[in-house]
């Protein structure tokens, strides 16, 4: 660094920083006292109010897109089996399909962000998002849905991480930190609009019939084609809102940025926004970096130099350790979580139709009833008669058993974001994990359709509040330049684990139900010895 004086001020002095603070709606009267901030000075000055509270309503419908488009294929895959033809294995890649089209798009999408701007990627991000869930429901066969769903995996993944940033950068230091929590409750809320939008449209007899039978458009297609309005009720509410004022910073556009705060600041205090106290922005970190970026785009391998060079720290010790760790506990844990909850649907409906079966088996247990089930449906032929698929119903049971599953996350994940403040992440993944495992071995032997019910529940509860407890680790292990890289590689090897988990379920399930759960036992508690192995998180949370 250069030992240069700058006479130039590039943050309010102290006793002018404090004067503001105390009141947002300060007015600087004095032109030759007018001040030049930073980001953090500019974002703090123009306060939190009215236009955070619009900002995160409006995010709300467009974070349920990620939830929606990975759950609902598990609520059609019930009453699709017949229309479509469906296999086990056919189930399991639907349900896969859109992990391998974020796997794929992960870097990609991270690259246009900072390169095009936050609010574009999340406007065009969702918008062709909620287009592709409105085609997929007129799919006719099974290679075309399969197709949409790779390709809506493709999209989604872009724009719901860059929601993610791009809410966060509208608030201070102080309220950034919450933002992980409001939006990651939101998301995990998508799954109960998910089941609960399931339970609404699926069971109505709707059906629109054309060219003798060639053009079906039912009622879990009608659900399909639905699941992407809540994608584009989210872009006419984010297309009022500006870009975001760090992102123009970064690309040297400060006069924008400050446009943006002067708006913020008139929302939240209603006074004229010209009554905004900083006159001038100057960011040398940002523009520094700004600078460097600017090099490092003027060529393809001058970019994957300073790419290289951005990530080398990752892989120096403790670093490498730590991300070592993450990856496979994380790849574990989704597995589990994302087997389990998209196959949810699907095993309580087929336990709701074995109880219309003529057996004498007296109080199956969970284990018994899905091995009689899979060997009934084996001696059936794939393609069934279309009279045949038209009389098949699934109970709205299997709907409202699904609410209660993604109500119970949604508690699950609120709770754990108080417990963490008073316990260690290490000690409750702990517990967790053993907790998990406990209602695994019980689900075996489960004989009734409530005790499955509650089984089903605190898995997928304590799984999905684990994950939240899990990145928020990786967050407190990590420097902050390289926290975001350490989540983008813990959540591309997690997805992994989604769609690997969801390909061996169907595979597994074939040699008899004991054979998945006890795989989903082996991972769990794989979880379980790597926790041993976590550093605390106490010592990193300065």
């Amino acid at each position: 660094m250069s030992n240069k004086p700058n006479n130039k001020p590039n943050v309010i002095n102290v006793p002018d920083k404090e004067q503001i603070q105390q009141r947002d709606s300060i007015v600087i009267e004095d032109e030759s006292n007018a001040k030049i901030a930073d980001f953090e000075t500019a974002i703090t000055v123009a306060g939190t109010g009215k236009f955070q509270y619009l900002l995160i309503f409006a995010i709300i419908p467009a974070s349920w897109a990620s939830s929606v488009d990975t759950a609902n294929m598990s609520m059609i895959l019930p009453s699709a089996e017949c229309d479509l033809g469906l296999s086990l294995f056919d189930k399991g890649l639907l349900n896969a399909a859109i992990y391998v089209g974020m796997l794929l798009s992960g870097f990609i999408w991270g690259y246009l962000a900072d390169v095009k701007g936050r609010k574009k990627i999340i406007i065009y991000g969702y918008m062709a998002d909620g287009i592709c869930n409105v085609l997929s429901g007129f799919s006719q066969n099974f290679e075309t849905l399969l197709f949409f769903k790779f390709l809506s995996g493709l999209i989604v993944c872009g724009p719901y991480a860059t929601l993610m940033a791009y809410s966060a950068e509208f608030y201070g230091a102080s309220g950034r930190t919450k933002i992980p929590i409001l939006v990651g409750f939101s998301v995990s809320f998508g799954c109960v609009v998910n089941a609960a939008l399931a339970w609404l449209v699926i069971p109505q007899q709707w059906s629109i019939v054309l060219w003798d039978g060639a053009f079906v458009y039912n009622s879990w297609r009608i659900f399909l084609s639905l699941c992407g309005v809540s994608s584009l009720i989210g872009v006419c509410c984010l297309s009022f809102f500006p870009e975001s004022p760090k992102f123009l910073m970064t690309q040297n556009r400060n006069k924008d940025a400050l446009e943006i705060f002067k708006n913020i600041y008139s929302i939240n205090t209603g006074l004229p926004k010209d009554n905004y106290p900083i006159y001038a922005l100057d960011d040398v970190s940002l523009n520094n970096t700004t600078a460097e970026q600017s090099k490092c785009q003027s060529g393809t391998k001058a970019s994957l130099k300073n790419g290289i060079r951005q990530m080398k720290p990752m892989f120096l010790n403790p670093n490498l350790s730590y991300i070592s760790l993450l990856v496979i506990m994380q790849f574990c844990l989704m597995l589990g979580l994302n087997t389990l909850r998209l196959w949810q649907p699907q095993l309580f409906a087929t336990i709701n139709n074995f109880y219309s079966l003529d057996t004498n088996i007296t109080e199956p247990t969970f284990c018994e009833i899905l091995d009689i089930s899979t060997s009934i449906n084996a001696n059936k032929t794939v393609a069934l008669e279309r009279s045949t698929c038209e009389t098949i119903v699934v109970s709205n049971i299997m709907y409202m058993d699904s609410v209660i599953v993604s109500a119970t996350s949604c508690i699950f994940i609120l709770c754990a974001s108080v417990i963490v403040n008073f316990l260690q992440h290490k000690y409750l993944l702990f517990v967790g994990y053993g907790c998990s495992i406990l209602c695994l071995v019980a689900l075996i032997w489960s004989t009734s359709t409530l005790s499955t019910l509650i089984l089903t529940c605190l898995y997928v509860g304590i799984m999905s509040k684990s994950f939240y407890v899990l990145v928020g680790a990786t967050v407190l292990l990590f420097p902050t330049s390289l926290r975001t890289m350490a989540v983008s590689i813990e959540m591309i090897i997690g997805r992994l684990g989604s769609m690997t988990g969801n390909l061996i379920f169907p595979v597994l399930l074939e040699y008899g139900c004991v054979a998945p759960i006890i795989n989903l036992i082996c991972f769990t508690l794989l979880c379980l010895l790597l926790t041993y192995f976590l550093p605390s998180t106490n010592k990193h949370a300065a």
